[in-house]
Formats: structure tokens, C-alpha cells, sequence
């Protein structure tokens, strides 16, 4: 039950209350529900398990020789072999249906008459004992055995064993009489009716022959006939050009809309002269960044080198989209081509289908026909076989073929109670009350959840790994860096491995016991960029009309930034000039003030606190909330491959969104305000 105590009380006296109070009062509410809960469910569960009537169960088994199973049969060992097969399953048959003259209303009457003329009053089966016997009663024949099992189960124990034995009684004697009736003239009847039953095969046979060649069925399979085979090949061929045709449909509305949307159509492996161009294009790029990363970006606007490797990679460029677009149209043609092709094929095919349709009709309709006939020529041969074993059976000596009953075992009074049984019935009681007890339990836990607490959202971190500065080499600390396999070990493509995901408490306490000349490049690193991109970071690119800063290198990008972010790098751009120098240190020295403000912080396993694990917060962030792949390199650059996977499993289902429909600034960015002076 709801604890309305605490809820009726003020939020901040339930807030006031330690924390162990609270939980000794969460253990007593659901120890009461659980009780409460518990005693009725499983008090009603033992009363209707004990108030129910017990009822006895009595047992007989029989064996039942029906009439006209031979015991002796003359002949060779091969033919009485044979014989005696064909006889056990007519037997099986037979024993079947004994077992359902047994139970049958007029035997058990003769039994109960039996009864009552030795003075057993039968009044606990009411005013229609027969019905009461027919509905307590069971026959079953034992499989492979000519045994039958029966048992009658009732509530009254003193007489369901008398019942059983006079009903075995009243069962042979109606079984001899029926025999001495029926044994005069059914062998005459059987020979007449097997002579009338093979002159109807004959003339069935005859005409399911002329019917098959008056209509040209050359088999009884369907697939062994022309038109049917002829047909069906057809049909195969018409489902392949289809397929042929829906592929050829899509291939051209695939280039159609890439060229629409002015994405590639062919790759450069596809085409040498579009791979020679990107390979050009790549060394153009290469030397760039080669002079880049010695020169400042005025002295590669002044240097001639620079300037023509500029121009040369425009012309490059401009020449990769001019064979991508020829090359994109020529696709096109091809495709079309193949379109028209499979459509009319298509078309041919289902022409001919349609000129076999009508003869296909009237084939199936004469091949139902002979099936037809077919069957019914194969229920008279089964007949005349059964009719054969049957006059068989009876032509057999007398002596041998007549019917006998022998008790196996007599049913005896029961003892003890067949059912219900008492102890299952009472442990499942309690298992059901113990299962309510506690769902019910779980239920008011549920509504009685303690509320949480009014703050930023909660990024909850996901399972990593700790692992010592020693045994983690500076590039994988840095970020997401492939491992690289020792000398001599084979090569494995190895998972990424995430680095570690700070909450947004975590992030709020670690920003405010950062250094002031370290919130800056540390902002950056949660906002996307990577560390080689916060130190190349000059005047001239922080954009303070936009609100944004410019990162170049291979992935140059505009990355906007939140309002206290964008004041620490103007105020650092202020202290040092436009010389600006953001990240202070070695990869060493930052991860050594990174591990101080974490521990000063209080943050639990402060060594996983690095340069890449504050990026990779900013981009599983970003990822939680459902952000298009496709975007995210607009924000943290191109990623690689599997880092892309590792970040596919942090992604929720559903239909990806884009930036500008996402919280793309972290709630923890707000406290770079409060950073330690």
C-alpha cells in the first residue's frame, strides 16, 4: 500500500529525513503489503484445496480375444508370418472397438441389473445410475496388446469395485451371444460380397483407363504432363524476370535520385581516371598540410609554393566532379537500358502465360477428374482387401475364431484417495499467495518511488575499464585510437574500446576545480574538438559575431560554442594576444592536471579522467539523444569506422535526429563560470 504519510507531508521535511529512516520505513511498508497480502491469498488457497471431496479410483485389466482372431493358422512359416501380421493389425482394430462396447450404455445396464438382482443398491449414482457409471467409468486399450484397462472414479469407494467386476461379467456374456448369433451364414454373405465387390473393380478400372486416354494424362503426378511442365517453366521464367526487372527499376531510380541529389554515383576504384584524379588530389593535400604544419597561415597566404598547391587542388577538385558527373550520366544510360530490356521480356513472358491459361484450365479440370477416379478405385481395393482378410479370418476354425475374455486382474476396493492431491495443491497455494505477495509488493514500491532530484539531466555512464597510466599508451588516452598489435602477433581487427563517460555532475564538479588556463581547451574538448585542434587555435579564428570557432586541419569545421565558453577564450585571446596559446603543456601535462581536478573533485577512479574522455563524453551525448550519423562529423569530425560502431550501441531505436533538434550543448557547460582562479 502507498505510504500517504509521506506524501501528505511537505517536500522539504520528507527531504529532511536521514536517509536510514527512510529506508527502515520503505522496509516495514512492504513487509505490511507483503503480509496483508499474503495471509488472505493463501488462506482462501488451503480452503478450497482441503473442502474439496476426495474421490477413489478402482482398476481392472482384461484380455480380449475378439471373434474371428485365429490362434492356429495352417500353412507354410512364410504364409502364417504373413497371415499373422495381417491379423494382429485387424486385431488392434478390433480391440478398439471392444473397448467401446464396453463402456456402452447397454452392457453397463446389464451390469447394474446383475447388481441389483444380488441385492447391491446402487443409490449414491442417483436416479440415472447408468449415466452416473458411463461418466465415472475409463476404457483404454493397452497399445500393442489385446489388454484393456479399466477404472471407474467416484467419491463412494464401496462400490465402484463391484461395478467394475459385474460389467466385465455382463461384457462376456453379451460377447459370446453375439457370436453364436452372427457365425451361421457370414461366411455365404462374405464370399457373395467379395464376388459383387471385384466385379465393381473391374469395370472402375476399365473406365479410369479410357478416361485417361481420352484425355492425354500420361501420369498421375502433375509435373510428368506436358502442358502442366510447359506452364510451370514459363511461370519460373516470368517470377525471374520480374525480380530481373525490379532490380533494373531500382538501380535506376537509385542513380536518378544520387544524381538529383548530387552525391556520387560511380567509385573511384570503379573508374581509374576518377582514381587517378583523388590520388593527385591526396598528395596535393598532403604536401599542404606538410607546409601547414611548419608555417602559420600568413606565411602560406605569401608563399608561391602554397599558393599554387592551392590552385592546383581547386583544378583537381573541379576535375573529380566533372568525371563524377559524366561518369554518373553514363550509369544512367546503361541502367535505362537494362530497364527496357527486362520490361520487355516481361512483357513476352506474360503473353505466352496468358495464351496457356485456358488450356492449363481444362487440364486441371480432366486431371481433377482422373485423381478423382483414382481415389475412388483405391477405396475399393482397400475394401476388397479388408473384405479377403475378414473371410479369411472367419473361414478359420470355429473353435479358434471364437471370442474369450480373461481377467487379468479383478478390481479390488480402493484404499486411499485418487485425487485431489492435498500436499501439490497446498505448495502451489503458497507459491501462487508468495507471487501475488510480492507483485504487489513491487507495485507499491513502484508508486512509491522517492522523487528525484530537480537538476540537469543525467547522462548514465556506461560499463569501462580502468587502466593504469603505465599499460595506456598516450595516443589511446588522447582519444579513440585503434590498438596495435605487438611485433610478431597476428594482426586481429580488435573492438574499439570507449573511453570513459562522464555524468554531468561529474563534469560540473570537475569544471569548477579546473585551472582557468585550462577551462578553455577542456570547453572545446566537450563541445568536439580534439586536443591538435584547441592548440592550432589562433585570434583569427574565434568568430565573435557568430558565436563560433574555426577549425582547420583535414577536418576544418565550424563548431559553435555556448556564451561562457566563447568569454573564457576572448579573455584568453586578451591575456596572451593573438599568439593565443589554449592548451598549455604535453599530452603528459594535461593528463597531469586533468588527474588533479578530478581528484579534487572527489571523482571516483580519477586516472580514466583524459583528454579523450572529456570528447567522448561530448559526442556520446550527442549520440544518447538520437543524432544522425551523418551529422555527427559536422560536430567531432570524421570518425573511424569502428568507432562509428562502438557508438551505433549508445544510440536509442527509433528515427534519427538532426542538430538542430537536439540539446547540442551539455548542461554542464554552464559551470565553466565557476572554475577555480
Amino acid at each position: 500500500m502507498p505510504d500517504f504519510r509521506t506524501l501528505l507531508r511537505p517536500a522539504a521535511v520528507v527531504d529532511a529525513e536521514r536517509p536510514e529512516d527512510i529506508a527502515a520505513r520503505g522496509n516495514r511498508r512492504r513487509l505490511r503489503v507483503f503480509i496483508l497480502v499474503l495471509l488472505p491469498v493463501l488462506l482462501l488457497g488451503l480452503a478450497y484445496t482441503f473442502l474439496r471431496t476426495p474421490e477413489y479410483r478402482a482398476q481392472a485389466r482384461i484380455a480380449v480375444k475378439p471373434a474371428g482372431i485365429v490362434a492356429d493358422l495352417p500353412g507354410t512359416a512364410g504364409e502364417r508370418a504373413t497371415v499373422s501380421t495381417t491379423v494382429t493389425d485387424a486385431a488392434s482394430a478390433s480391440l478398439q472397438a471392444e473397448a467401446g462396447v464396453l463402456s456402452s450404455r447397454p452392457v453397463i445396464e446389464a451390469a447394474l441389473a446383475a447388481l441389483r438382482r444380488q441385492g447391491v443398491e446402487l443409490h449414491e449414482f442417483g436416479v440415472e445410475p447408468a449415466q452416473a457409471v458411463q461418466a465415472a467409468l475409463s476404457v483404454e486399450p493397452v497399445p500393442d496388446s489385446n489388454i484393456i484397462s479399466l477404472a471407474a472414479t467416484g467419491p463412494y469407494p464401496e462400490h465402484l469395485a463391484a461395478v467394475l467386476n459385474a460389467l466385465i461379467e455382463a461384457y462376456s456374456s453379451r460377447l459370446l451371444d453375439s457370436y453364436a448369433s452372427a457365425s451361421g451364414g457370414e461366411i455365404d454373405a462374405l464370399r457373395q460380397e467379395l464376388s459383387d465387390l471385384n466385379r465393381r473393380l473391374e469395370d472402375r478400372r476399365k473406365a479410369l483407363e479410357d478416361f485417361r486416354q481420352a484425355n492425354d494424362i500420361v501420369s498421375g503426378e502433375r509435373d510428368e504432363n506436358q502442358v502442366l511442365a510447359r506452364v510451370k517453366g514459363l511461370a519460373a521464367s516470368l517470377n525471374q524476370a520480374n525480380e530481373k526487372l525490379a532490380k533494373a527499376e531500382g538501380r535506376v531510380r537509385s542513380l536518378r535520385e544520387s544524381i538529383a541529389a548530387g552525391k556520387p554515383v560511380v567509385r573511384a576504384r570503379d573508374n581509374p581516371t576518377l582514381a587517378g584524379l583523388e590520388s593527385r588530389a591526396s598528395q596535393l593535400r598532403e604536401s599542404l598540410g606538410e607546409i601547414a604544419r611548419t608555417h602559420t597561415p600568413q606565411f602560406m597566404d605569401m608563399d608561391p609554393e602554397a599558393r599554387r598547391l592551392r590552385s592546383r587542388l581547386a583544378e583537381v577538385e573541379a576535375q573529380i566532379g566533372e568525371t563524377r558527373a559524366t561518369a554518373g550520366q553514363v550509369s544512367l544510360t546503361e541502367a535505362e537500358e537494362e530497364l527496357a530490356t527486362a520490361r520487355e521480356e516481361q512483357q513476352t513472358l506474360q503473353a505466352q502465360l496468358a495464351r496457356d491459361r485456358g488450356a492449363v484450365h481444362a487440364f486441371s479440370r480432366s486431371f481433377s477428374t482422373f485423381k478423382s477416379m483414382q481415389e475412388e478405385l483405391a477405396q475399393l481395393e482397400a475394401s476388397r482387401s479388408t473384405l479377403s482378410e475378414r473371410l479369411l479370418r472367419t473361414e478359420a476354425s470355429e473353435r479358434s475364431r471364437m471370442p474369450s475374455v480373461q481377467v487379468i486382474e479383478a478390481a479390488t476396493a480402493p484404499l486411499r484417495a485418487y485425487r485431489p492431491d492435498y500436499a501439490r495443491d497446498a505448495g502451489i497455494s503458497l507459491a501462487v499467495a508468495v507471487g501475488l505477495a510480492l507483485l504487489a509488493m513491487g507495485l507499491t514500491e513502484l508508486f512509491n518511488r522517492p522523487p528525484r532530484p530537480s537538476m540537469a539531466p543525467v547522462i548514465v555512464p556506461q560499463p569501462w575499464i580502468a587502466v593504469g597510466r603505465e599499460s595506456t599508451p598516450p595516443a589511446v588516452a588522447a582519444g579513440l585510437a585503434p590498438r596495435i598489435p605487438a611485433a610478431g602477433a597476428p594482426r586481429l581487427a580488435a573492438p574499439t574500446a570507449l573511453e570513459r563517460e562522464l555524468s554531468q555532475e561529474e563534469l560540473a564538479a570537475l569544471l569548477a576545480n579546473l585551472h582557468v588556463d585550462d577551462v578553455a581547451w577542456a570547453g572545446l574538448l566537450l563541445c568536439g574538438a580534439t586536443l591538435d585542434e584547441a592548440r592550432s587555435l589562433s585570434a583569427t579564428d574565434v568568430d565573435a559575431a557568430g558565436g563560433s570557432v574555426h577549425l582547420g586541419g583535414a577536418a576544418a569545421r565550424e563548431l559553435p560554442v555556448p556564451a561562457a565558453l566563447f568569454s573564457r577564450l576572448q579573455a584568453a585571446i586578451q591575456r596572451t594576444g593573438d599568439g593565443v596559446v589554449l592548451v598549455p603543456g604535453a599530452d603528459e601535462e594535461l593528463q597531469r592536471r586533468l588527474l588533479c581536478a578530478a581528484h579534487d573533485a572527489g571523482l571516483d577512479n580519477p586516472a580514466a579522467v583524459t583528454p579523450g574522455a572529456l570528447r567522448h563524453t561530448c559526442i556520446a551525448h550527442l549520440v544518447r539523444q538520437g543524432l544522425r550519423f551523418s551529422d555527427l562529423d559536422r560536430v567531432a569530425g570524421p570518425l573511424p569506422a569502428d568507432a562509428l560502431a562502438a557508438y551505433a550501441e549508445l544510440s536509442p531505436p527509433g528515427v534519427r535526429r538532426s542538430l538542430a533538434e537536439l540539446q547540442r550543448f551539455m548542461p554542464a557547460l554552464d559551470h565553466i563560470g565557476r572554475a577555480a582562479a
